[in-house]
């Protein structure tokens, strides 16, 4: 009980990303684990046991969250545009009579990020200042748990690089003192995932360290020549120790040899999804390629072993915010 009250008094932005990774917890030991299910797979349970987390929090939080005061600031301009986003998808999509789980499916999520940043607002949730160390040492220990369940399947994919990624990152970076601990867990962590980056994991580390040496080299010339000479011996030794058969090389030798003409592969299939966004934008008329086809829009799209009819999603931004939204789309990706 003591632990509980120490829990739900925290900032509602740390209880949020341990939530998040609460949910690769679980569904790795409960779907995979458990119930032998392909880590693939399991993107829609992740989702829907991180709303059991957060439906349980607006549950305990219920004071909190009815006397809920915030002000007019980025923030809550942010999220008043994501409910004009939501009130376009669902009036668009309800006309368009699109599937009503499907047309929900689109709405819940978005729903959630609106009115937890209305919550990140109000005074009763920001009482207290994040806690760094604390979300870090709380995503450390789950992820290192997932990541011992995920070996013991003998499943390649290991959890939660979306999260804990960015706070090893940051952590790295800005904290100071560093603790002993974050080289330890990083290490660890580092030699899990070696070798099964993805592609979005591979550009995200790219795009860090392009943004990050060059302002390091302007500020602190040392330890930005410091740091290229420690990347450039850790790609090296990367490469040596990488095994022709793992996914991280497969992926970084694909994209080297990717043809942007073809339409399979994992490349191949998200250009072939735009083709195909565009096609029914452009069957549906004028009207629908101006503001979209609505939350619980699908096409039909051919895959490189498959066909799907009634396809909802788009591994492109642009192409999901186009088959939702249409050309205005583009203006609400570019609030994103």
């Amino acid at each position: 009980m003591k632990y509980f009250h120490f829990f739900f008094d925290r900032n509602i932005f740390e209880r949020i990303i341990i939530y998040i990774a609460l949910s690769y917890f679980a569904t790795t030991f409960v779907f995979e684990l458990i119930l032998g299910e392909a880590s693939f797979g399991q993107t829609k349970n992740r989702q829907w046991v991180f709303y059991g987390f957060l439906a349980l929090d607006y549950l305990i939080s219920f004071r909190k969250v009815i006397n809920i005061k915030f002000s007019l600031n980025a923030c809550s301009l942010f999220a008043l545009s994501l409910f004009i986003m939501i009130a376009h998808g669902l009036v668009v999509g309800a006309y368009n009579g699109n599937n009503t789980l499907t047309l929900l499916n689109d709405t819940i999520p978005m729903l959630m990020i609106a009115l937890n940043i209305l919550r990140m607002q109000s005074s009763e949730e920001t009482s207290k200042e994040i806690d760094f160390h604390f979300i870090l040492k709380s995503v450390a220990i789950i992820t290192l748990t997932s990541a011992f369940f995920a070996v013991i399947i003998g499943n390649g994919a290991i959890g939660n690089g979306t999260i804990i990624i960015p706070l090893l990152l940051t952590a790295l970076i800005y904290l100071k003192p560093k603790p002993k601990y974050l080289y330890l867990f990083a290490a660890i962590y580092g030699a899990i995932i070696l070798t099964d980056l993805n592609r979005t994991t591979i550009l995200f580390l790219i795009l860090v360290f392009s943004l990050y040496l060059p302002f390091t080299l302007i500020k602190r010339p040392g330890l930005a020549i410091s740091s290229i000479l420690l990347l450039a011996v850790s790609l090296t030794s990367f490469f040596f120790i990488l095994h022709e058969d793992t996914q991280t090389y497969r992926r970084i030798t694909g994209i080297a040899h990717i043809d942007l003409n073809a339409r399979k592969g994992s490349i191949g299939e998200r250009q072939a999804e735009q083709d195909a966004v565009n096609e029914k934008l452009e069957k549906s008329g004028t009207t629908a390629q101006l503001i979209g086809l609505g939350f619980g829009a699908v096409y039909e799209f051919r895959s490189t072993h498959m066909y799907v009819k009634d396809y909802g999603h788009a591994h492109y931004s642009w192409v999901l915010f186009k088959l939702r939204y249409g050309h205005m789309g583009y203006l609400y990706l570019g609030i994103f």
